[in-house]
């Protein structure tokens, strides 16, 4: 596939961002405690519905909801259920919504109640945040990727954090997953794999407060949990490189915790 999106593409896909920022407004007001996680997943559905937009993550592979929805040790791919959130719970959410075929893909990790309902999972979402955020500042065509690698990794584990170092982030736009695939550690691969204008790219940071790899409580299961049990994050923005710079297509971008 031709990971370098057309000027039509990319206008479908920068539609697409809009509908899908807005929806994760959506679901960050609605998390609060006493919710149950099909609740929000109802949410989603019925957002795209309204605006006949389309799934991007349902039936993708057999995944079998709108949202990957992830609480405390889960830290990606959770698939949302009866679960009823608690004071201090980590929730991530991730979504990804299609229009006229152009997809994007983004998620937040929300602290229920705040910071002081559970300090050490605040620090570790801003820690994530953050490290996306400052590695924007770098991004020009023609840099290789493995500068992005470095600074996550970086940037998290001077933090106090760790990095799970086999989950990466991805080409997006036409498919969910696309080329390129990029680790968050300083992987060697990453040194001839260089960013271009008219890419698509879903920016990734995922974390654990120790963990650097993660495991399946059931064999094939979708939800994957830290490995020492530990709470998990994660950030991502949909983004497009431009000759020039860069320019976000979705994803909340303001510190929403404060």
């Amino acid at each position: 596939m031709n990971i370098i999106k057309t000027s039509q593409q990319i206008s479908n896909i920068r539609e697409s961002g809009k509908y899908l920022t807005e929806l994760l407004y959506k679901l960050y007001h609605a998390t609060q405690v006493g919710v149950a996680l099909i609740e929000l997943e109802f949410i989603a559905e019925d957002y795209i519905k309204k605006n006949n937009l389309k799934w991007a993550f349902k039936n993708y592979h057999g995944f079998p909801a709108n949202l990957c929805l992830s609480v405390n040790d889960c830290v990606v791919h959770g698939i949302p259920d009866d679960y009823i959130l608690k004071n201090g719970d980590l929730l991530k959410i991730d979504c990804g919504i299609t229009y006229k075929g152009g997809i994007t893909d983004s998620a937040i990790s929300v602290v229920v109640g705040g910071e002081l309902a559970n300090p050490l999972a605040y620090n570790l979402v801003v820690a994530t945040k953050k490290s996306l955020d400052t590695w924007l500042e770098y991004i020009a065509a023609d840099r290789p990727l493995f500068g992005f690698s470095h600074h996550i990794h970086s940037s998290i584990t001077n933090a106090g954090f760790s990095v799970i170092e086999k989950l990466t982030w991805h080409g997006v736009g036409n498919k969910v997953h696309e080329d390129p695939h990029v680790y968050n550690i300083p992987h060697p691969s990453m040194k001839t794999t260089f960013l271009e204008a008219g890419m698509v790219l879903a920016l990734e940071p995922i974390t654990a407060v120790s963990s650097k790899d993660f495991f399946m409580k059931k064999e094939n299961d979708w939800n994957l949990y830290c490995k020492n049990g530990d709470l998990g994050a994660q950030w991502e923005y949909t983004i497009l490189v431009t000759e020039d710079w860069y320019e976000i297509l979705s994803g909340i971008t303001e510190d929403i915790w404060f």
